[in-house]
C-alpha cells in the first residue's frame, strides 16, 4: 500500500513511492511528493477517486499503462526516455514519465482548486440536491454526497448545453407528472442529480482505450469517476437508485466499469433504471449485476432512431429482469408505498429492502409511458 512519505528530502531528489520491493519503480519527484502526499491523505480518509489516482500509480509497478479504472493520456515521446503520460482524472493534472528501463516517476501533480468554483457554476460535472419544493434552487454538493435517505432516487442527466439548474428543474417537473408513487417520492424528498456539461448529448460509449480522444472524451470519463465515487460513498444506504436519463447511460455505464475494476465493492440493495438509453442497455445491466446492484429494467424506447441504433451501438431493449419477481417478497402495496415516504422503521419487517426497490422499479416501468423525456439541449 502506498503511504505519505514523511522523509525531508532534498531539491532535486526523487522519492520511491512504489515497486521498491517488486515490480517496476515508481518514483516521485522532489516538488511533486508534497500534493501527492496530500492525495493520499484524501484516499486514506476515504476519497474514493483521490484512491483512484493512489492505486492507479501503485498499479503502474506492473507496467500497465491503460486501466479501465484509471485514465492516461500519451503524449509525445521525450528523448530520454519513452514517453510522457497525462493522468485523466477530475481536479487533478499530473504528468508521468516512462523512462528507458521501464521505471515511471511522477514528475507534476496538481490539484485544481478552483474546480469546485467550476462546478458550482455548471462548468465541471458534479453532484446537485434537489428539493421537492420547485421554489428552492438546486445545491451543489462539494463531496459528491447523496442525501443520506433510503430509497433516494439519482438521476444521472445526458450531457447538456442547459445548467445544472435548469436540467434539474426540467427533471423535476418531468418526474413530478409520472404518476402517484414517483410523484410522491419527488415531492416528498426530491432527489439528487448527477450533471455533465457538454455542447450535446452522449450517443454510445467509446471503448476505455478510446475514451481519451477528445475533450468531451475526457469529460465524460471525469464525469464518471465523479459518479462513481458518489456511488461508492452511498454503498452503505439501502434502497438508493440510479436513473440514467437518456445519454446518461454511458456516464452511468463507464462509472460501473470503475467501480468493477475495484476489489470488494458491493452495491447490494441499490438498482439501476435507464430512460430511453443511448448506450448499450446490456453492458450497464451486466457490470450492475456483478456489483449486485438490481437491474430494473429500462424503458420500452431506447433514446436512438434505428439509424442511430445501427450507427453507434448494438442495442438489447430490455423490460424487465426476471431475477426481480414481485412473488418472491410478499409485498403489498400499501408496505411499500410506507417504505416510500419513510416509515420504513416504523414498520421494520413488515416490507423487505428488495420488494420495496421492485415496487419502485414496477411504478417507474407502469407511469415511462407518460414520461416526457429529455427536454434540455
Amino acid at each position: 500500500m502506498l503511504q505519505a512519505n514523511r522523509l525531508h528530502i532534498s531539491p532535486g531528489k526523487n522519492i520511491v513511492i512504489a515497486g521498491d520491493s517488486s515490480g517496476k519503480r515508481v518514483q516521485c519527484s522532489a516538488q511533486a511528493l508534497p500534493v501527492f502526499n496530500n492525495i493520499v491523505k484524501l484516499a486514506q480518509n476515504g476519497n474514493h477517486w483521490a484512491g483512484l489516482i493512489i492505486r492507479g500509480i501503485k498499479g503502474l509497478t506492473s507496467g500497465r499503462l491503460h486501466l479501465d479504472n484509471i485514465y492516461i493520456d500519451q503524449k509525445n515521446g521525450i528523448a530520454y526516455g519513452k514517453g510522457a503520460f497525462h493522468i485523466v482524472l477530475p481536479g487533478v493534472t499530473a504528468t508521468l514519465e516512462e523512462l528507458s528501463n521501464g521505471q515511471y516517476i511522477l514528475q507534476f501533480i496538481k490539484a485544481d482548486h478552483n474546480y469546485q468554483q467550476l462546478q458550482e457554476q455548471s462548468l465541471k460535472p458534479g453532484l446537485w440536491k434537489v428539493s421537492g419544493d420547485s421554489d428552492v434552487s438546486p445545491v451543489h454538493q462539494k463531496e459528491g454526497k447523496i442525501q443520506n435517505k433510503e430509497f433516494r432516487p439519482v438521476i444521472i442527466s445526458d450531457m447538456a448545453k442547459a445548467d445544472a439548474l435548469e436540467v434539474a428543474a426540467i427533471t423535476q417537473k418531468d418526474l413530478s407528472k409520472a404518476n402517484g408513487t414517483i410523484k410522491q417520492m419527488v415531492e416528498f424528498n426530491g432527489f439528487d442529480l448527477h450533471y455533465t456539461p457538454g455542447n450535446r448529448g452522449l450517443v454510445g460509449l467509446k471503448k476505455a482505450k478510446d475514451s481519451l480522444f477528445t475533450d468531451k472524451d475526457k469529460n465524460v470519463v471525469k464525469s464518471a469517476m465523479l459518479l462513481a465515487n458518489s456511488m461508492y460513498q452511498a454503498r452503505n444506504i439501502n434502497g438508493v437508485l440510479w436513473y440514467s436519463d437518456w445519454g446518461g447511460s454511458a456516464v452511468l455505464t463507464r462509472a460501473l466499469q470503475i467501480l468493477d475494476k475495484e476489489k470488494s465493492i458491493s452495491l447490494e440493495n441499490h438498482s439501476i433504471f435507464l430512460n430511453h438509453p443511448t448506450s448499450s442497455t446490456k453492458e450497464a445491466i451486466s457490470l450492475a449485476e456483478k456489483l449486485k446492484i438490481t437491474p430494473l429494467g429500462a424503458g420500452k424506447k431506447s433514446g436512438l432512431t434505428p439509424i442511430e441504433l445501427r450507427g453507434h451501438i448494438m442495442h438489447t431493449d430490455v423490460t424487465a429482469i426476471g431475477a426481480v419477481k414481485a412473488t418472491g417478497f410478499g409485498l403489498s402495496a400499501t408496505g411499500a408505498a410506507l417504505a416510500l415516504t419513510g416509515a420504513l422503521p416504523v414498520v421494520a419487517g413488515a416490507v423487505s429492502i428488495a420488494g420495496a426497490m421492485y415496487f419502485i422499479g414496477g411504478s417507474i416501468k407502469a407511469a415511462h409511458k407518460n414520461l416526457q423525456g429529455k427536454k434540455y439541449k
